[in-house]
């Protein structure tokens, strides 16, 4: 039996002493730092719930809430885009006399292959254009064409000509009878049958000679009185 209690002994004593120093210990960090406990013990539930300090909301003035660096939602910033040619993009077509001086305009469909292009890109388009020309543009005197304008909504682009101007023709004789050519004298513009030798001699004279003509004014004149 004394055996016994001194085992008894032996447990309860240290026991006893660990739960007093548990209790002063406590009692002291009540006294020196009230209040930790609690925020302590919030904290541990928090972390249990798997959030972090850094986390929680931030209280602002007037109770607003700041979210912290790591919860700040990404700002989209607005970048400008870059104009292009659309399918609705009204098409002028200013064409230009470089003669004359004259110049006429009008709105016609926008191109297939100028859709979807930017100034820069539309620019180069018109370029390889300038080297080489539909035929129908060669014929009517074509020298270039050049953007004026750009923006989605509106394209002005310019075609400048350089049409020959009628500069007169020449009469001559050709087996006694008088012949109309152009004033290039590369191309018989009209077959008559005038007699040379039924003109006054003055005339037949500037026949023989190549007689010039300003315009085809002065040509049907001279068609009316000579014609039998």
């Amino acid at each position: 039996m004394k055996f016994v209690k001194r085992i008894s002994l032996f447990f309860i004593y240290p026991l006893t002493m660990f739960a007093l120093g548990f209790a002063s210990n406590m009692a002291i960090m009540e006294f020196f730092y009230p209040g930790d406990s609690a925020d302590g013990n919030y904290l541990a539930e928090r972390e249990n719930e798997g959030f972090q300090e850094a986390d929680m909301p931030l209280p602002g003035a007037e109770g607003e809430l700041f979210l912290t660096s790591a919860e700040e939602e990404p700002v989209e910033v607005a970048m400008s885009e870059e104009p292009l040619v659309n399918a609705n993009t009204r098409y002028v077509l200013q064409h230009y006399d470089a003669i004359s001086g004259e110049s006429r305009e009008e709105e016609a469909v926008m191109p297939d292959k100028f859709i979807g292009l930017s100034r820069e890109r539309l620019a180069d388009e018109i370029e390889e254009y300038n080297k080489n020309p539909s035929l129908t543009d060669f014929e009517q005197g074509f020298t270039y064409m050049e953007l004026v304008s750009f923006s989605s909504e509106r394209v002005v682009v310019r075609k400048s000509y350089e049409s020959e101007e009628e500069k007169g023709f020449f009469l001559l004789n050709e087996n006694h009878y008088v012949v109309v050519y152009d004033h290039s004298l590369s191309h018989v513009y009209m077959d008559t049958e005038i007699l040379v030798e039924s003109l006054p001699e003055s005339l037949q004279e500037e026949i023989l000679n190549m007689k010039f003509v300003e315009d085809e004014k002065e040509l049907y004149q001279f068609l009316e009185t000579y014609t039998s």
